[in-house]
């Protein structure tokens, strides 16, 4: 089984991970863990964007892509993910959830494991929803880990505890 767990590198994006590492233990899954950079696509080529310092854009993005596969490392040892198993990608998309459906379809994903943040109607049509577009894709089956902001933090301190 091979499960994909989606990153933002939000404190509530990793929610999911306690919940995706008792899937992962259970059926002793291979771990793809993914976090998606965005806001670089369209600075490619643009010399008027490029930041005034040495690396130019191209040496902003490998240090930010560095930073996420660091990020990504640290959360395999913190919610004991099983490190000969997992794999960390860093993309590079404008868009998460595309980016989520191109990994899942290239790597055979079983089950995509995710945080949800449970927008209102309103939420939803401003900012919009990554974890809806990659369920309306139907490229597997997604587990959403709802987001509740009011107790959520206390939530999360009952997972974590359980974990360990």
């Amino acid at each position: 089984m091979r499960v994909l767990i989606a990153i933002d590198g939000s404190r509530e994006c990793e929610w999911a991970l306690p919940v995706a590492a008792k899937i992962v233990d259970a059926f002793s899954a291979d771990v793809y863990l993914l976090q998606v950079l965005t806001g670089f696509a369209t600075t490619k080529g643009h010399v008027h964007h490029e930041p005034e310092w040495e690396g130019g854009i191209e040496g902003e993005i490998l240090a930010m892509m560095k930073k996420a596969r660091t990020y990504l490392d640290e959360l395999v040892s913190r919610y004991e993910l099983p490190a000969e198993r997992t794999r960390c990608l860093v993309g590079r998309n404008e868009s998460p959830p595309k980016e989520i459906i191109a990994v899942a379809k290239n790597n055979a994903i079983d089950l995509i494991v995710m945080t949800s943040h449970c927008r209102n109607w309103l939420g939803q049509l401003t900012q919009g929803s990554c974890c809806a577009e990659v369920v309306q894709s139907k490229v597997c089956p997604v587990m959403s880990v709802p987001v509740h902001h009011d107790t959520g933090a206390r939530k999360h301190r009952a997972l974590m505890g359980a974990r360990r």
